[in-house]
């Protein structure tokens, strides 16, 4: 006698998004990953506590000495000068040009007279801003690097393609991921600057004198910075997916800032618009890059440029040139990921 047939239930429908949820898990998970971004903490903290002790509050018993040495200079000074007026060796004619004009006139303030300088939100803040992109989009290229070579070098994207088959949409979500690790990383860069930044005007200058305007142009900045980590983790993203190697592509990535761009630069002046390093300061800096390219003509004399050719990469021109190196890159690596041999 036969049993009853087993009764089976629906057979359980995958979950929509189960796979971006997975490669985020997969991210955060990466212990490297998980190094890199505590050290990257630390030093912000580090570096944090050693900016505080680099800026003062402009207490008024510190401008007042700051005030004091500045008219005793000044008083020094002119009466050097007034020396140099009297002396009858130097002809009449010449005296005013060669005594020069009282340093009263010259623009002398009191805020070069004080050791520490107060922080400033106009000048430190949009420069503090800088650095943090640039230590943050560094951090994001070895981010999207480490992230797709360790599966390669594990092989454990092959287990992958086992159970989502769809090899464009598996390297799509990940090209998805390694993008949303970058606009979190280069935000929260961003907002961590800032808000040190406002303890140490509070505390350690001061948030006045901001012009208007300042703010719409910071968040431009800011924006543009963020733009820019994204698209340097993408970069590492693609050239490790590329080559299937973490290390071979930092390799890569070292010997091309180091060597290839200097050499370029010192060999081939015209080409500095085009690289990397060039577009992704035009990006983020207010305003664009100016790069002044010496002219054909030399002088024989001096062995010097007597010409210098001025050329302006303003923000959307950095912009697109990275990002038509990123679309390329990654086209060309989707496409081999698409089509060769995994196994």
């Amino acid at each position: 006698m036969s049993a009853p047939p087993r009764e089976t239930g629906p057979e359980p429908a995958t979950l929509r998004g189960s796979l971006l949820r997975t490669e985020l898990a997969r991210l955060a998970a990466r212990r490297f990953i998980q190094v890199l971004v505590g050290l990257a903490v630390l030093g912000f903290l580090v570096l944090s506590v050693v900016a505080s002790t680099q800026y003062s509050e402009p207490t008024p018993a510190i401008l007042a000495d700051a005030q004091a040495r500045m008219e005793q200079d000044l008083a020094l000074a002119e009466q050097y000068r007034q020396e140099c007026l009297a002396d009858e060796a130097i002809p009449e004619s010449d005296r005013e040009f060669v005594c020069g004009p009282p340093l009263d006139e010259q623009g002398f303030g009191v805020e070069n007279y004080i050791f520490k300088q107060p922080f400033t939100l106009t000048g430190d803040l949009p420069a503090g801003a800088l650095a943090v992109a640039a230590a943050t989009a560094m951090l994001g290229f070895v981010i999207g690097a480490t992230y797709v070579g360790a599966e390669w070098s594990t092989r454990s994207i092959v287990a992958l393609l086992f159970w989502e088959t769809r090899r464009l949409r598996v390297i799509g979500v990940k090209t998805g991921v390694a993008a949303l690790a970058g606009a979190v990383l280069g935000l929260l860069g961003q907002l961590a600057w800032f808000g040190v930044a406002q303890l140490l005007a509070r505390t350690r200058g001061t948030t006045t004198d901001v012009p208007a305007g300042f703010w719409g142009d910071f968040l431009g900045q800011a924006g543009r910075s963020v733009l820019l980590v994204v698209i340097t983790t993408l970069l590492g993203f693609g050239l490790a997916n590329l080559i299937r190697n973490t290390g071979a592509a930092l390799g890569i990535g070292f010997a091309y800032f180091a060597v290839v761009e200097t050499a370029l630069r010192a060999l081939v002046p015209s080409t500095q618009p085009f690289l990397l390093t060039d577009s992704s300061v035009a990006l983020i800096l207010q305003g664009g890059l100016t790069i002044f390219v010496a002219g054909p003509r030399v002088d024989e004399s001096t062995g010097s440029f007597t010409e210098f050719t001025e050329i302006v990469v303003s923000n959307v021109r950095g912009g697109l040139t990275l990002s038509a190196y990123l679309l390329v890159l990654l086209a060309l690596g989707t496409w081999l990921f698409h089509r060769r041999d995994l196994h």
